[in-house]
């Protein structure tokens, strides 16, 4: 899927910025062939694909929140985003006036999810939006349209004589940090941490970059999203607090299966999840059956008293972890109190071992809504309760009592058989209750 913005042809308005006047147009948003800009129109009593707005405004704020737009994930769920994540992700932020369409962008470190609400009905706004509407691109795809509409504008203003703009000066900054790997890697960590370039002490973002010498090289994107707040610092000294906790010694024993990452590459994190799910159930001759406790703690070489027992921490943790002590020893450190939790994040530890085992010491589950993260949910919900199982026990009853039953028959949450049913399409999408916004944003505001 593509994405795109266009401008129809350019116009002359009013205003006291001339960059505002020569970079005025009918504007088009498009995510495949969806016009993501439909519009009724009061003044003209019409209904139109394009939206008249000035284009500088929309790329000044493309290159302000540049390096979150790429890098900064969605809040968990049960987490309202701050007012600083939301303009740094609603389109609505571009502002100087114009009624732009309410659009999020979230990205997850592979994908950018892309929401559009129509306007309200009960607004009085002169242009109301149509669209509802969302979808995944790939960030490289919103990266090259982002790219394109900038030389879009930039080039316009250079024929109209603005050549020397605030813009100009932003873009070329954004453009050479992006072609120094040091730089671009620094600016990534600090837009994972929720912060604008330079928002933020440097020594801090450091402290983060640095710990890819401790924990490898892709942990610390995640343990960096995680700790994402007013105060990373306070949360990461939390993380590693945890960590430093006596934990349960265990070893990883499951099947290796070939090139984990490169299966269905280019498919959604839960098919990929789901498929690698099956793939190791098939490499255990599981056939589909619930795994009990005994077969589920041995794959981490744990007794079932250690791995689903009561947990002994006090403290409520950030993370679960699994960290690789000495050769193929592994320290794990589980944070969920349930059994049914227990198993789900022991399944999710299971799953980033095959995927990132070579990579990294740390092997972290956390809440956030990152491309790892998600594949992790994915393949715990389909390793502990396969979909096909699932349906076949359910017999097409999927009452809260059938799925209260179910959840105890494949030892998960209710939330995870309706996670397995909502995303295969056998119940509706609003059975999850993640926090949705009633205006269909992906969360409440």
């Amino acid at each position: 899927m593509t994405i795109r913005f266009l401008v129809d042809a350019w116009e002359d308005a009013e205003h006291d910025w001339p960059e505002i006047c020569k970079t005025t147009g009918p504007l088009r948003i498009l995510i495949g062939q969806r016009s993501l800009t439909r519009n009724e129109d009061g003044w003209s009593q019409s209904v139109k694909q394009t939206t008249r707005v000035s284009a500088y405004p929309l790329a000044q704020w493309f290159a302000a929140a540049w390096w979150r737009l790429m890098y900064e994930p969605l809040p968990p769920i049960g987490i309202k985003p701050s007012t600083s994540w939301r303009m740094a992700h609603e389109m609505t932020a571009a502002g100087f006036g114009f009624l732009w369409p309410r659009i999020v962008l979230a990205p997850d470190g592979e994908n950018l999810q892309i929401w559009s609400v129509p306007t309200r009905d009960d607004s009085e706004q002169p242009v109301r939006y149509l669209a509802d509407t969302g979808g995944i691109i790939r960030l490289k795809c919103f990266a090259d349209a982002v790219d394109d509409f900038m030389d879009l504008v930039l080039n316009r203003l250079e024929a109209v004589g603005l050549s020397q703009s605030e813009l100009r000066d932003v873009w070329t900054e954004i453009e050479e940090e992006r072609a120094d790997p040091a730089l671009k890697d620094f600016r990534r960590m600090e837009a994972m941490l929720g912060f604008d370039p330079d928002e933020i002490d440097s020594g801090v973002v450091e402290r983060f970059v640095e710990l890819r010498e401790s924990i490898g090289n892709s942990a610390p994107d995640e343990i960096a999203s995680a700790c994402a707040s007013g105060d990373p610092i306070a949360r990461l000294d939390h993380i590693k607090h945890a960590a430093e906790m006596e934990g349960m010694p265990g070893k990883f024993s499951i099947p290796e299966i070939e090139d984990p990452t490169g299966r269905y590459r280019d498919r959604p994190p839960w098919v990929r999840g789901h498929e690698l799910a099956r793939a190791v159930r098939k490499a255990m001759g599981l056939n589909g059956q619930a795994i009990p406790d005994p077969e589920l703690s041995a794959m981490a070489e744990l007794t079932p008293d250690q791995a689903f027992g009561e947990n002994p921490c006090s403290e409520r943790m950030p993370l679960g972890v699994a960290i690789r002590t000495q050769g193929s020893q592994v320290k794990f450190v589980l944070r969920k109190r349930n059994p049914a939790g227990r198993r789900f994040e022991l399944a999710r530890l299971i799953c980033d071992h095959l995927l990132f085992g070579c990579d990294d010491s740390w092997l972290p589950a956390t809440d956030t809504k990152t491309v790892r993260q998600k594949w992790q949910r994915a393949f715990a919900a389909e390793f502990l309760c396969p979909i096909d199982t699932l349906t076949e026990w359910l017999d097409n009853d999927f009452s809260e009592d059938s799925i209260e039953n179910a959840a105890d028959h494949f030892g998960v949450s209710e939330r995870t058989v309706t996670s397995q049913l909502v995303n295969h399409g056998l119940l509706p999408a609003f059975m999850l209750d993640e926090g949705l916004g009633m205006d269909g944003f992906p969360y409440q505001i």
